[in-house]
């Protein structure tokens, strides 16, 4: 066959993803590891497609010496090897296999703990130095041990699952999970973290690092737990203050802690992890969880199959960039997914302030511009996968694709319904309604003649303001002088406001007002809002970043 795709390997993977390659007709399989990075960019130059793991670096260099590349796959979960913007702005489709190695890392963290309350590892060495003091390893069961999750996503989930056959006390906490899943988990859903981590005999994490979870367990954190707890965290290097759970193990307030990931990796000599005196409460290990036979298997077979359908222009999945329906949209069209993806993000932020999880997203499109629209992903159109997107962002990173959006609404239990219908006032408008375990939040969009995208209505206020750069948003007891005092706070902490809106209910004395700010609000300033007495809620929403 002429003109066959290039595909390089650069790194060991399963078995099954390499024989799929070497099968595959329309496919020349090179397979070159231990490039240098002067090497790697050179053989790039005529690839069209790449396969790596975490052990190959694709900077915005590298990238961009690929000069026909077409797509790069990562076999594992991971992609932060990779250089994302770089390859989006090259139309280069970036791959991974988000569910590939989730039994893997389930069973290596039960193992993990196990190691930690039995300290498996550490009588394992004690005999190969020729030692025999049994005295020294006395540990704890895990049945009718209190065990909290942190973060009940597909990993947490199954951790519930198995953890509760060992007959422990299964509880977690996670904000955004609704309890409707936690009941089909039997697993106690926790209000509050704080309150939750003094309960807990056992602690593990199963979050995605994000601005919100980085040093979530940190020093403060720590003092909360029950003297002698156990910590556990295989999800991401970053969630834990390294040194505060050192020096936790080291007082003895921590029984013991185990770890499979870490802020820098490799670990630095002098890393407070290897210190001997705390070693016999430690269990490290070199970021395996995912390594295992089948975990391995499964991950290059999706990431191959994926990247061979990038290839040859079909339909593929787990594109962690811009997903190719994208590229077939107009200007107008695309304008609707930016603000739909507003929309999520500004939801997901009221939904926050009134403390509930989302039960079900009902994205509704009026006006012609949607009329002729087809089908995504199987299933939804595009502003509704934009509509998720933004919605999961809030609580899960920016990381969140397109073509990942509905399956992480899935996994939390989030009934998503989308309906097109003739528009009313405007033209074309985008409404998204949230249905949580509090109260609901209604949204409603469009843009303008002049392409000027407006939000139009918040719940049941109607008013009109521009979704760009950094808004604080609150609901306010409607009386003299509110906006006045409010400005003047503002004012004192050097923040200036750049536009404001304010949408009034006469019936209920209550005001909601939109500010758009220059300038940053830190906890101080917000705390001087609430406490004036005249805000019964406040969040602010950073558009700032945002592409007009």
């Amino acid at each position: 066959m002429k003109n066959k795709w290039k595909v390089l390997v650069t790194e060991t993977i399963g078995e099954i993803g390499l024989n799929i390659l070497k099968d595959a007709p329309d496919i020349e399989l090179i397979e070159e590891k231990s490039l240098t990075e002067n090497e790697l960019k050179v053989r790039l130059a005529d690839i069209n497609g790449i396969l790596t793991r975490s052990g190959t670096t694709m900077d915005e260099e590298t990238i961009n010496a690929g000069h026909v590349l077409k797509v790069i796959g990562r076999a594992g979960v991971g992609v932060d090897n990779i250089n994302i913007p770089a390859a989006s702005r090259k139309g280069i489709i970036v791959i991974n296999a988000p569910s590939g190695n989730t039994l893997a890392a389930v069973e290596f963290t039960i193992g993990c703990m196990l190691s930690v309350v039995r300290k498996i590892p550490q009588a394992c060495a004690s005999v190969r130095r020729g030692e025999w003091t049994r005295s020294k390893f006395t540990g704890c069961q895990l049945n009718g041990k209190k065990l909290l999750i942190i973060g009940l996503g597909r990993i947490g989930s199954n951790i519930a699952t198995r953890c509760r056959a060992f007959g422990m006390d299964v509880f977690a906490y996670d904000p955004y999970i609704t309890q409707k899943k936690a009941d089909s988990l039997r697993v106690e859903l926790m209000p509050n973290l704080e309150d939750a981590i003094s309960m807990a005999d056992i602690i593990t994490i199963h979050t995605p690092l994000t601005s919100e979870t980085k040093n979530m367990i940190d020093q403060k954190m720590i003092k909360g737990f029950k003297s002698g707890a156990y910590l556990i965290n295989c999800a991401r290097g970053g969630i834990v203050d390294e040194k505060a759970v050192a020096q936790a193990v080291r007082d003895g307030h921590l029984g013991g802690f185990g770890t499979d990931v870490f802020s820098l990796e490799p670990l630095a000599k002098d890393h407070p992890f290897l210190a001997e005196d705390i070693s016999d409460r430690l269990v490290i290990t070199p970021h395996i969880g995912a390594n295992t036979y089948e975990a391995q298997s499964e991950v290059s077979r999706i990431a191959v199959e994926n990247m061979l359908a990038v290839l040859r222009g079909e339909p593929y999945f787990h594109a962690v960039n811009l997903p190719f329906m994208e590229q077939t949209l107009t200007l107008d069209q695309k304008m609707y997914l930016n603000l739909s993806r507003k929309i999520g993000v500004l939801a997901a932020k009221l939904a926050e302030v009134k403390g509930g999880a989302v039960k079900s997203v009902h994205v509704k499109m009026r006006g012609i511009i949607f009329d002729k629209e087809e089908g995504y992903t199987e299933q939804f159109k595009p502003y509704t996968i934009s509509a998720l997107k933004g919605l999961l962002e809030v609580s899960l990173g920016e990381e969140v694709s397109y073509m990942i959006a509905p399956i992480l609404a899935k996994d939390r239990n989030i009934t998503v319904i989308e309906s097109t219908g003739e528009s009313h006032t405007y033209k074309n408008t985008i409404e998204i309604e949230l249905e949580t375990e509090k109260e609901n939040v209604i949204l409603i969009g469009t843009i303008t003649e002049e392409g000027r995208q407006r939000i139009v209505r918040v719940n049941d206020y109607w008013l009109d303001f521009v979704p760009n750069g950094k808004i604080l948003i609150f609901q306010n007891h409607d009386m003299p002088g509110v906006i006045g005092k409010i400005g003047s706070l503002l004012g004192e902490s050097g923040v200036n406001i750049a536009n404001f809106a304010l949408g009034r209910k006469d019936d209920k004395g209550l005001a909601l007002g939109v500010l758009e700010i220059d300038g940053d609000i830190n906890d101080k300033i917000m705390n001087k809002l609430i406490k004036s007495g005249d805000l019964v809620w406040e969040t602010t929403v950073d558009f700032s970043e945002e592409n007009k």
